[in-house]
């Protein structure tokens, strides 16, 4: 087998390269990263000085719930995406379990417009299920320590913004899952960059104004609002060419979307309770203004994970389109150099955090502090262990079934007892709350799902990990 850089150089010109740049989804993809990333570290700054302590760590605690919402989504959005995927690819229909063999070469429109009004229906309903169900779980969480920041009503109303702005942007991104899904991935990097500047420029704005916690709640309902008429309007021009069928019966559609989704959800909903978990021991035990601490270093190794991310996240669709013409050997070409630049990107940005984070930090000035570095480099680790597990559970998803479901279940409910026993017995301190996740992760799910999942590619892990599959001469000429 011969080694490939996936990414061919020789012989490009300026031009041509900066062409493959623009309609390289990759390229847009980390664009849209640097952005989040840049916009953050403008915003970190401003943040700080236009927020005392306790109003960070109460930041910190909206930003903790409005993450929550998208849990409620319970796992409709991959599954959508999948589904989408199989009908791009030429399946005849969706089923519950498993997928169906292509019967055409192109697209089924059909199959297309009836995903297309289901997705879209779904969507309003779960908006109103975020508004209730996080509303509450967020009103208890707020009313906590609501009496240490220093304007209680202000933060009372920056929370109803706030639930206010998640609730719509669960109902916006309807239309970005069914353009990622048509592998549309390209046009809805490019919405997300464009949303997403104007919800700096909207935030930044709004703080400097003297708007406070209201600030980024506010910016958050513009650039949803921008998101999803841009998002839309895209799937309608890709559908319009084909008229819907004249009669849908969206909740049969519900019906076979029910059975995976519902088993994604509980794995999200697990992952997500986790973290609010971690955050109530965190507040009842520790503090706001510790807190403050752990959920800056969460946020920056997020975003590292998310960057790194990008590698395999732009192509699950064209995976899904591959396994339902059981074209193994191509989703072995399509995924490993895109494997191993997800791992290495996470680990060369990691290096970076640990090394000049801290420095940053300090040289901004504002007093405000990430983790020390030994819990700091625990916590980079158990992400990169997670974005590991994460492309394995993945791939095992594109066969529409989920068979992690409750070791997923088994290792939230461990990390939590493991960081109360933490708490309580010894003498970590906050750093219970990052060494708890590591170990529950590797009790199983670390080192079992990778090998199952290997299986499904028709091959073993460490084959697949280290043999190099040989790029297919439409692999070598087509962008990144």
């Amino acid at each position: 087998m011969i080694v490939r850089w996936p990414i061919p150089c020789h012989g490009i010109q300026a031009g041509e390269a900066f062409r493959r740049l623009r309609n390289s989804t990759v390229f847009w993809s980390w664009a849209f990263n640097f952005l989040r990333l840049g916009t953050g570290l403008v915003l970190l700054p401003l943040l700080f000085h236009k927020l005392s302590s306790a109003e960070l760590g109460m930041y910190y605690v909206l930003m903790g719930l409005m993450a929550l919402a998208p849990v409620v989504d319970f796992g409709f959005n991959p599954t959508i995406v999948r589904f989408v995927s199989y009908a791009m690819g030429g399946a005849e229909t969706i089923q519950a379990q498993g997928f169906a063999r292509a019967k055409t070469a192109g697209p089924n429109y059909r199959l297309l417009w009836r995903l297309f009004y289901t997705t879209r229906l779904l969507y309003r309903y779960l908006s109103l299920v975020v508004l209730v169900l996080v509303g509450v779980w967020g009103t208890y969480v707020v009313e906590m320590r609501i009496h240490e920041t220093p304007f209680p009503n202000v933060a009372r109303a920056a929370w109803a913004v706030s639930l206010v702005a998640t609730s719509f942007d669960i109902y916006s991104g309807w239309a970005m899952i069914f353009l990622r899904g048509m592998n549309e991935v390209l046009p809805s990097v490019r919405i997300g960059v464009l949303s997403t500047f104007v919800k700096f420029g909207v935030g930044a704005g709004l703080l400097l104004a003297g708007a406070g916690l209201m600030s980024l709640p506010l910016a958050t309902l513009v650039g949803s609002l921008l998101q999803q008429s841009l998002a839309r309007r895209h799937c309608h021009k890709k559908l319009g060419n084909y008229p819907p069928p004249e009669k849908l019966d969206v909740w049969e559609e519900l019906r076979v979307l029910w059975p995976n989704s519902w088993r994604l959800g509980v794995t999200a909903v697990c992952s997500c309770l986790t973290a609010q978990a971690s955050t109530a021991i965190c507040l009842k035990f520790l503090g706001l203004i510790s807190f403050g601490q752990y959920g800056l270093s969460c946020q920056l190794v997020g975003i590292i994970s998310g960057m790194a991310m990008v590698w395999t996240q732009v192509k699950w669709q064209v995976v899904g389109q591959h396994r339902t013409r059981h074209d193994y050997a191509a989703m072995q070409r399509l995924l490993w150099p895109r494997f191993w630049l997800q791992n290495l990107t996470f680990l060369v940005l990691a290096a970076g955090l640990l090394v000049c984070g801290p420095p940053l930090l300090q040289g901004i000035g504002s007093g405000k502090q990430m983790l020390p570095f030994g819990w700091l480099a625990c916590l980079a680790f158990y992400s990169f262990m997670e974005l590991y597990l994460s492309f394995w559970t993945s791939l095992i998803s594109t066969e529409n079934r989920v068979p992690f479901l409750w070791h997923a279940v088994a290792a939230s409910l461990l990390s939590v007892s493991l960081s109360l026993i933490l708490i309580h017995t010894t003498a970590l301190g906050i750093g219970a709350l990052v060494l708890a996740p590591v170990l529950a992760g590797s009790v199983c799910n670390y080192w079992y799902w990778p090998l199952v999942s290997a299986r499904s590619l028709r091959t073993r892990l460490l084959r697949f990990m280290f043999g190099v599959p040989q790029a297919s001469p439409a692999q070598e000429s087509s962008p990144a």
